[in-house]
């Protein structure tokens, strides 16, 4: 229909040391699509190459260390990148922590 924007209002956070990569650490981003997949795709074209380098890998997919979050549930327990997003939802990035 013409005149009526078909965008979502997606909130995004990152966490931990993606924080000091992304271009805002917590920012709403319109999104012209409805899957996680169509938010990623979006954050490969916008985020600074340093969180890119960190948070995709070279195939871009999100790096298998990074849990993402839709409204504090775990992706995949929603169909991973095929998972739908809806206006307002809110994306959390988190990457795991390693050591010994």
């Amino acid at each position: 229909m013409k005149g009526i924007s078909l965008a979502l209002t997606i909130r995004v956070k990152y966490l931990a040391v993606l924080r000091g990569l992304a271009k805002t650490p917590e920012r709403n981003l319109s999104l012209d699509g409805n899957s996680l997949s169509d938010l990623l795709i979006a954050l490969r074209n916008t985020e600074e190459d340093a969180l890119k380098l960190r948070f995709f890998s070279q195939d871009g997919t999100v790096r298998p260390d990074v849990l993402v979050f839709i409204n504090d549930v775990e992706s995949s327990l929603l169909g991973g990148t095929k998972a739908a997003l809806k206006d307002g939802d809110e994306i959390t990035f988190l990457p795991s922590v390693h050591g010994g």
